[in-house]
C-alpha cells in the first residue's frame, strides 16, 4: 500500500509538472508567437507609414504639378484673352473665333448693309492751323465719341482714313434694322457735332463740322491681309455711301432713297433731289431731320422710345407688305391723276397717309389697323383717276385689285373699302379707324397752310367749272367750314382753334365784300 501510495504520488507530481511545462512551453510559444506578430505588425505599420509618406509626397508633388499646370492655363487664358481683346479691336468680335480656329476669315456676302461716311469739312485748312499732336487729340476726341455712339446702335466700326470715319450695321452679323440703326447713330453724332459747334461759337474757339452720308444695300465683307489684318466691306454700296457724304449739307445725315425706303415710317425726311453716281446713273437724295417726336424719347428726336420699337416690330412682322403696296399705288396715281387736279393731287394724297399716321399713334393705334387706315388713305381720292364726283366707289375697285397682291386679306381690304367710303362729305364716322382718317382727310381746315390750301382747291373747281365766283367759293368755304367737325380728341386739342379763326377770317372776307368777280 505504501509503495502504491508513493507511486501514484510521484505520478501525479511528474504529471503536474508535465502540465505546468507544457502550458509554460505554449505560454512561450504563444509569446513568441505574439511577439513575432507584433514585429510583423510593427514592420507593416512602418511599411504603411512608409507609403503613407511616399503618397503624401506624390500628392504634394501633383498639387504641385497640379498648380503650376493651373498657373500656367491661367497666363495661356490672360494671353488668349489679351489676344481676343486685340483681335477684338482690329475685327469684329463675331469673325474672331472663325480666324482663331482656322487662321482666316471667308470674305461672304451681305443682302442688307448700311454703311456710314463721315468726313470733316475743310480738314486740309484745319490741318494747317494746328500741330500733327493737336490735330490727331482733336481726332480722337471725336472719333472716341462716335466709336461710342456705334458700338450702343449695334455698328461695326469699319476703320478710319485720315479724318474720315467708316461704320457699318447688318455685317458681319446680319440683321433687319441695320437701316434705321444707321440714322439712329448718324443723328446722334450731329448733335454731338452741333453741340460742340455751339461751345466754340459762345467761346470764340474753333469748331469742326461734319457731312454724314448713308446708303443701304448689298455688300461683300471680310478680314484682309496677313501681317496687318482689317475688316472692309466692299461694293457699290459703300461708294454711294461716300458720295451722299460728299454731296450732303454740312451738319445733316444725307441718305440715298433706298436707306430712307427702310426708314420712312419712323424718321422726318427731305427730299433733295438725284445726284449722279459713276455705276448706277441718279441716286435720291434725302436729309434724315429726326426720328418723329411721338416716337423718340421725351420728342427730341435722338432716341428711340417704346412706341418706335413697337411701329418697327409691326412693320417687321405683319403679313402687310405696305411699302410694296404704296409704291404701286404712288406710281399709279402719279401716272393717271390729271394735272388739272391742284388740290386732289398726289401732294394731297401724301399728306392725308402723313396726317393719318400722325393721329392713328396719338390715338394709340399701332396694330395692323395702321396699316390698313394708311393704306385707305393711299386710296381714298384714287377715283378721280375717272370722275370728279361721287367717286369713292373707283377707290373701293382699286383697293380690291392691288391690295391682294400685297397681303392684305379679304377682310382687310373690306376694312379699306369702308374707310374710303366713309370719306364722303358729309362725315359720318361710325368708329376709332373712320374718325382718323375722316379728321386726316380735312386736317388742313384747322392749319396754318389753311388758305394755301384752300386757293388750290378754288383753282381746281374753277378749272372743272364747279364755281362761277370767287365769293361763291368762300360762301361754299364757309358754309363747308361750318359743317364740318372734327371727331378725334387729337384733332380737336390741335386743329379746331385754328380751324376757328380760319373760319372767322372767311366771314370777315365776305362782309368786306372784296372780290374782283
Amino acid at each position: 500500500m505504501f509503495n502504491q501510495w508513493w507511486f501514484w504520488s510521484v505520478v501525479s507530481v511528474v504529471l503536474v509538472l508535465t502540465v505546468i511545462v507544457f502550458i509554460i512551453k505554449r505560454i512561450d510559444i504563444s509569446r513568441r508567437k505574439q511577439v513575432f506578430l507584433e514585429m510583423k505588425i510593427a514592420e507593416r505599420t512602418r511599411e504603411i507609414r512608409i507609403q503613407n509618406i511616399q503618397i503624401e509626397k506624390q500628392r504634394r508633388l501633383l498639387e504641385d504639378k497640379k498648380q503650376k499646370l493651373e498657373e500656367q492655363q491661367a497666363l495661356l487664358q490672360i494671353e488668349k484673352d489679351k489676344t481676343e481683346k486685340i483681335l477684338k479691336n482690329v475685327i469684329p468680335a463675331a469673325m474672331v473665333d472663325e480666324l482663331m480656329l482656322t487662321g482666316k476669315v471667308l470674305a461672304r456676302s451681305y443682302k442688307m448693309v448700311s454703311v456710314i461716311f463721315t468726313d470733316f469739312v475743310g480738314f486740309t485748312k484745319i490741318a494747317e492751323r494746328m500741330s500733327p499732336t493737336e490735330l490727331v487729340e482733336k481726332l480722337d476726341v471725336y472719333f472716341r465719341k462716335f466709336d461710342e455712339i456705334i458700338v450702343n446702335n449695334q455698328l461695326e466700326k469699319i476703320k478710319t482714313i485720315g479724318d474720315a470715319y467708316m461704320c457699318a450695321g447688318g455685317a458681319p452679323v446680319e440683321n433687319t434694322t441695320n437701316a434705321v440703326d444707321t440714322c439712329v447713330a448718324a443723328l446722334q453724332i450731329q448733335e454731338f457735332m452741333r453741340i460742340h459747334k455751339n461751345e466754340g461759337q459762345i467761346n470764340n474757339t474753333d469748331f469742326w463740322e461734319l457731312r454724314l452720308g448713308i446708303n443701304t444695300g448689298e455688300v461683300t465683307a471680310g478680314v484682309i491681309g496677313s501681317e496687318r489684318l482689317a475688316f472692309d466691306v466692299w461694293g457699290a454700296t459703300v461708294n454711294h455711301a461716300q458720295r451722299m457724304e460728299m454731296l450732303g449739307e454740312p451738319g445733316k445725315v444725307t441718305i440715298t432713297g433706298s436707306t430712307f425706303a427702310f426708314i420712312e415710317p419712323f424718321f422726318e425726311c427731305v427730299y433733295k433731289g438725284q445726284a449722279l453716281s459713276k455705276s448706277k446713273g441718279a441716286l435720291e437724295m434725302y436729309t434724315v431731320e429726326r426720328i418723329k417726336p411721338m416716337l423718340s424719347f421725351n420728342g427730341q428726336g435722338m432716341i428711340p422710345n417704346q412706341l418706335f420699337h413697337q411701329l418697327f416690330e409691326l412693320y417687321q412682322t405683319s403679313a402687310i407688305d405696305y411699302y410694296a403696296a404704296e409704291k404701286e399705288i404712288l406710281h399709279f396715281l402719279e401716272q393717271q391723276l390729271s394735272k388739272k387736279l391742284f388740290y386732289h393731287s398726289l401732294n394731297h394724297t401724301m399728306d392725308v397717309v402723313k396726317t393719318t399716321e400722325r393721329l392713328a399713334l396719338k390715338e394709340g393705334v399701332c396694330d395692323e389697323s395702321l396699316l390698313i387706315l394708311k393704306a385707305a388713305a393711299l386710296l381714298h381720292d384714287a377715283g378721280f383717276i375717272e370722275q370728279y364726283d361721287k367717286n369713292e366707289f373707283i377707290g373701293v375697285r382699286f383697293a380690291a385689285e392691288i391690295l391682294p397682291k400685297h397681303g392684305f386679306t379679304n377682310q382687310h381690304i373690306e376694312q379699306v373699302q369702308q374707310l374710303i367710303r366713309v370719306t364722303s362729305f358729309p362725315h359720318k364716322p361710325s368708329n376709332l379707324l373712320e374718325e382718323i382718317i375722316c379728321d386726316a382727310d380735312l386736317d388742313y381746315l384747322g392749319r396754318d397752310d389753311f388758305h394755301e390750301i384752300a386757293d388750290n382747291l378754288r383753282l381746281e373747281l374753277r378749272r372743272f367749272e364747279k364755281i362761277g365766283s370767287d365769293r361763291t367759293w368762300d360762301e361754299m368755304q364757309l358754309d363747308f367750314l361750318l359743317k364740318h367737325r372734327y371727331f378725334t380728341k387729337t384733332a380737336i386739342d390741335t386743329r379746331l382753334t385754328k380751324k376757328i379763326r380760319n373760319t372767322e377770317e372767311i366771314k370777315l372776307k365776305l362782309a368786306n365784300g372784296e372780290y374782283l368777280d
